[in-house]
């Protein structure tokens, strides 16, 4: 089945997808009602729909109701190709099972929405998806960061999506293989990556030239080829003292919170690779946490990441070696790059207020004066400017902006 054009998401489409998902050729669509999801600087990526359907799998079964989220990949993202069908069809089922053998004290450990479709065709990428919030999870706020209490919440699943992973890795390394690299893994030279980073990198540097001279001069010398080394060296698996399927786009609007239940879960998998866990952790600090946070509880919330790592490690049977804890700050400071291109590059674009929000899209990005614009905008962001300095003098302490 082709993936269809937006206007054929009708209730015949929904017919096919829930009987090829309900393995049931009977099921009848009886109505469905579907609407747009605004997406307006939240998601470049993908046009988002959310969809309720009546439906019976039989002629003479109860009627149901499903809620469902159409994820439809813009042609420009679909046609680069993501890792995402490959997540959803095999290997998150595959991690989802080996959370399920562990005994109940692991608690709650569901990692995503279940996947009813997913189909690339024609330069298309179309999913299907239960709608999270209908199960409780709600959105974070992106604008303020995370508290203390809710990054925890978020690392202990992270640290399961982590440690699931790292076991498949052992049990089925060929599955893990069908898995693309990072998309840095060769460097910061496509399309995406010259705006995103290397014109991120430039206009932060811009930003603070009057204020922090030096580190502004540095930040420059290093693009593009220092930075290029700095960033595939952290995303070589070959480098990490011990590898997980990375998220990879690891912040607020990609994990949903059920607060009542304090539990978290994951959305768009789009860029999962194998990689260093540091890699998500750095990414998720840096763009996700309130800046007390990220000044003052980093070093409580990895050891509430390594306790939640190692006992789903355990509980699950990993039969490796643990990692250390030595060996998880030690892979924190070997990729603390990725930190430093998460505050300059996407933390500006993550935390975007509502007003900046409005008219920001992936055709933004085709203007260089509208970029331009934007991202003065996205700096006048009172958050932004604080972490980012704050960050960048951090940074250049411990080396990181240096050219070797």
């Amino acid at each position: 089945m082709e993936p269809p054009q937006k206007s054929e998401y009708t209730a015949e489409y929904f017919q096919r997808a829930l009987a090829k998902a309900y393995h049931s050729e009977k099921l009848h669509v009886e109505s469905t009602r579907i609407e747009a999801v605004s997406q307006n600087g939240e998601n470049f990526c993908s046009v988002i729909y959310r969809a309720v359907v009546e439906f019976r799998k039989t002629a003479d079964a109860p009627l149901e109701t499903g809620r469902y989220i159409v994820k439809d990949l813009l042609p420009v993202v679909a046609e680069l190709g993501t890792n995402e069908k490959a997540m959803f069809e095999e290997l998150l089922p595959a991690m989802g099972a080996i959370l399920q053998k562990a005994p109940p004290s692991l608690g709650e450990h569901k990692l995503s929405a279940d996947c009813l479709l997913a189909e690339t065709a024609n330069g298309k990428e179309v999913y299907v998806l239960e709608d999270l919030c209908a199960l409780g999870y709600a959105s974070m706020d992106r604008y303020r960061g995370l508290c203390l209490a809710d990054a925890q919440i978020c690392l202990r699943k992270m640290a399961q999506f982590h440690a699931a992973s790292m076991i498949l890795c052992e049990q089925q390394p060929e599955l893990v293989a069908k898995l693309e690299p990072s998309n840095y893994a060769n460097g910061v030279s496509d399309p995406f990556a010259q705006i995103i980073v290397v014109g991120g990198t430039k206009f932060a540097a811009d930003v603070f030239a009057q204020e922090l001279p030096q580190i502004a001069k540095k930040m420059k010398a290093q693009i593009p080829d220092a930075y290029t080394r700095r960033i595939t060296s952290v995303v070589d698996p070959k480098n990490s003292a011990f590898n997980a399927i990375v998220h990879g786009d690891i912040w607020v609007n990609n994990m949903m919170l059920d607060r009542s239940n304090s539990s978290a879960i994951l959305v768009d998998f789009q860029n999962c690779c194998l990689g260093s866990p540091a890699i998500d952790l750095q990414f998720f600090f840096y763009t996700s946490l309130q800046l007390e946070v990220l000044l003052h509880q980093q070093d409580a919330l990895l050891q509430h990441y390594y306790r939640s790592l190692t006992e789903t490690l355990t509980l699950c049977g990993f039969r490796g070696s643990l990692p250390t804890f030595d060996q998880l700050t030690d892979e924190m400071q070997r990729c603390l790059f990725y930190g430093y291109y998460a505050v300059a590059c996407e933390l500006p674009i993550c935390c975007a207020s509502p007003e900046a929000s409005a008219d920001f899209n992936l055709h933004t990005f085709g203007s260089a004066q509208a970029t331009e614009l934007k991202r003065r905008q996205l700096f006048a962001n009172e958050r932004v400017r604080q972490t980012v300095k704050v960050s960048l003098l951090a940074f250049d302490q411990q080396g990181i902006l240096d050219t070797p």
